[in-house]
């Protein structure tokens, strides 16, 4: 009898890893604020990834010992998803991003210290970026600031946990923390002001 229960338990443990590669992306609120300016734009905007994981890397639902059981990627490198989102969320308040004519302006560069989601029981996302936003031409730096967001979701007794539980959930705050970290940065007065937004 033991010896079937164990074979049913590494059935389970072995059975359920699997890796789920998923999109993140930015849908702005109805209140975004509009940029002030009229014809407002953003010279550039880059990310680079400074987290200790692989490049698509977000996150896992595990076992009770820590042990990951459904691991969570994104279908391109964070770094990607990260520059996707802030581009959107300045299109959303009127902000152009790019284009060949811009001769002057600001640069808005970023480091991703934080993306990921975990669930043991509940669904936990964070998210933290570092911005710069730099004048073009030349590389003076008008303002650095760190950003960042958390978010918590589930029950913390609920049968939705371990192989029972759904990435799409895990997916879903992911996806809530970037939108809060995006507008929490791109709402920051002070960050607008250096924008000239």
């Amino acid at each position: 009898m033991i010896r079937i229960l164990l074979a049913f338990a590494s059935v389970l443990l072995f059975g359920a890893c699997s890796t789920t590669s998923v999109p993140l992306t930015y849908a702005p609120g109805a209140d975004a604020p509009k940029a002030a300016a009229a014809g407002a734009r953003v010279a550039a905007v880059t990310f680079t990834d400074h987290r200790d994981e692989p490049p698509t890397y977000l996150g896992a639902i595990r076992g009770g010992f820590g042990n990951p059981l459904k691991t969570l990627e994104s279908d391109r490198p964070v770094a990607d998803v990260v520059q996707a989102a802030f581009v959107d969320g300045l299109k959303a308040r009127g902000v152009a991003t790019g284009g060949a004519s811009v001769a002057g302006g600001f640069r808005l560069t970023g480091r991703v210290l934080q993306l990921d989601a975990n669930q043991v029981a509940r669904r936990l996302a964070t998210a933290e970026v570092e911005l710069s936003v730099v004048e073009t031409p030349g590389n003076a730096v008008r303002l650095t600031r760190r950003y960042s967001a958390s978010r918590q979701d589930g029950e913390l007794i609920s049968m939705d946990t371990g192989v029972f539980a759904s990435v799409e959930d895990l997916r879903v705050v992911m996806e809530q923390t970037l939108r809060e970290l995006v507008d929490k940065a791109l709402d920051d007065p002070e960050l607008r002001a250096a924008m000239a937004l």
